[in-house]
């Protein structure tokens, strides 16, 4: 039987938020927080090995303009991505809430409502498919040269696996509406390793471009199909039938998830279209040379990203109690933490970032410079992404993600001007992600989160930037030094910058950057044995 469609999207109250968790299971999943991070974590960290492996491996078995063919191809279909509307984030947010008030025939509703709406996102992503693999010889055919055909099989494949993938969108939405990020990272993870070593058998088998992305595609395809029925194991009152689907749902799903989804296509708008522009006009080689450091950004981006995702509830949490103050400190400890772990990234990746990518892809892909520049830029945006959550939680965030889509615009347009117009090259395209980044994530946000929660300038900067800054200091004159003393040698000066940067960094974020509580969580869990070694005592 089809629920009644309520008028309005139903409050949770604070009785309805303590019958939630008054048994056995927290279903809020504020129990799960610290172990949902830590899986993310983990799980993102086997997608930062594979992609470190797998561009090398292809760059050496069938050349660097194919890897920069595997680079333009991903830079096409990351722009399907615009096509699902923010579809995800709405589907495990208005699960979650249903799950919370045990609402069986409101979860139902919700998931049936999603997958009508992510039937029609895969119908439009397999569409823009067809329509880019038809265009890739026509627009793109001078600069992909004979390599467009392979490029127009990789296109086809790579956007036939995110339409499936959206079309199954509803299964990862409960596994991450139930908090099961655990079960639903493992699963990733895992599908991961699996497609990794796939790509890396068709490689060696001689299977090329069209190999590596068939085995990409057919792991996308299987950890879905895996996915499903743990869905159904963790939440037993799912079911998807036509008569669940609602309308209202669906248009209630819809806006919030374009709303959401601004600042995301601010951000894909800005870097992929800066790539693609480096591959049409400068060939797909250099777009192979463009897109590593930015990859390395993306491990950077990712790991705050994690931190940065929990903080919205909780402040959407403090702002229903009225507990304006506390929100104002959450801000100041998101603010510390993300520069605590930016402040290492950043001097790691300005100073020792040419060794790093004659390591990983060797000698012809230093592009320290290009790493350096991009780097700098990004810092404060990768500091102020608790703050940008925190807003997203108070629904405070329309101004951040439209002011962040007018940056995005300018940032092409300069990248249009530098790299076609001034002849500029690679350095020309970083400037023009690096200019209108710097001047959003390090004026305008920061002024405007302030402006709104009634936080002075100068408190925001003491308590979210200082201590960290501070501490790297000393960090980045060991990685000079290191950089600097192992010139002609860099395994050894990532390895000595490394062991001795943490060494110097580790006590002085013990003492001033970590809370007290957290300290005193290390102390409880380390053996005694450890803490006497280290003359500490157990609190």
């Amino acid at each position: 039987m089809k629920p009644a469609e309520p008028a309005a999207e139903p409050a949770l109250t604070p009785a309805d938020e303590s019958e939630a968790v008054g048994g056995a299971e927290d279903l809020s999943g504020r129990d799960r927080i610290a172990w949902n991070v830590l899986t993310s974590w983990g799980g993102y960290l086997v997608e930062v090995v594979t992609g470190f492996v797998l561009p090398r491996l292809i760059d050496r078995q069938i050349g660097q303009a194919a890897l920069g063919i595997w680079d333009f191809s991903w830079s096409c279909v990351a722009y399907f991505r615009l096509a699902q509307i923010g579809v995800a984030n709405a589907t495990s947010r208005y699960l979650a809430r249903y799950r919370a008030m045990q609402d069986d025939e409101g979860l139902r509703m919700v998931a049936s409502s999603t997958l009508g709406v992510s039937t029609g996102v895969a119908l439009v992503v397999l569409l823009l498919t067809a329509l880019v693999t038809w265009a890739v010889p026509l627009f793109f055919g001078s600069r992909v040269g004979d390599q467009a055909v392979a490029a127009q099989w990789v296109v086809a494949l790579l956007g036939a696996g995110l339409a499936f993938n959206y079309q199954c969108e509803v299964f990862s939405g409960v596994l991450t509406g139930s908090h099961r990020w655990d079960l639903h990272n493992a699963l990733t993870a895992g599908s991961q390793l699996c497609i990794a070593a796939a790509m890396i058998a068709a490689l060696y088998l001689g299977g090329g471009l069209f190999g590596i992305a068939l085995a990409h595609t057919g792991g996308v395809v299987l950890v879905e199909l895996v996915r499903m029925p743990v869905a159904y194991r963790v939440c037993p009152q799912l079911k998807l039938r036509p008569s669940y689907f609602s309308r209202a749902q669906a248009r209630r799903m819809l806006g919030f998830g374009a709303k959401s989804s601004v600042a995301a296509v601010a951000r894909l708008l800005l870097t992929q279209a800066n790539q693609i522009i480096v591959a049409s006009h400068l060939g797909p080689a250099a777009l192979a040379l463009y897109a590593r450091p930015n990859a390395l950004l993306r491990v950077s981006e990712n790991l705050v990203g994690k931190l940065a995702f929990v903080l919205g509830p909780t402040a959407s949490s403090l702002q229903g109690t009225g507990r304006q103050g506390e929100i104002r400190e959450l801000v100041f400890k998101g603010t510390r933490a993300a520069t605590a772990l930016v402040v290492p990234m950043t001097l790691g990746l300005v100073i020792l970032g040419g060794p790093l990518l004659r390591v990983w892809m060797g000698p012809r892909y230093d592009q320290g410079l290009i790493l350096a520049i991009l780097a700098l830029a990004f810092a404060p945006s990768l500091a102020q992404r608790p703050a940008m959550s925190i807003m997203t939680g108070l629904n405070l965030h329309g101004y951040i993600a439209f002011a962040s889509l007018a940056a995005a615009i300018v940032g092409v347009a300069l990248s249009i001007v530098n790299v076609t117009v001034l002849g500029l090259g690679l350095v020309g395209a970083a400037l023009a992600v690096a200019i209108p980044t710097l001047v959003m994530t390090g004026l305008v946000i920061p002024v405007y989160v302030c402006r709104r929660l009634q936080i002075p300038i100068r408190d925001f900067v003491r308590e979210g930037y200082a201590r960290p800054v501070v501490c790297g200091i000393p960090f980045a004159l060991v990685l000079l030094a290191s950089r600097i003393g192992f010139a002609d040698r860099p395994v050894l000066a990532l390895l000595v910058g490394s062991l001795l940067g943490v060494l110097v960094l580790a006590p002085l974020y013990w003492k001033f950057v970590l809370p007290y509580q957290v300290r005193r969580m290390v102390l409880s869990a380390a053996p005694p044995a450890v803490l006497g070694r280290l003359g500490l005592a157990r609190p």
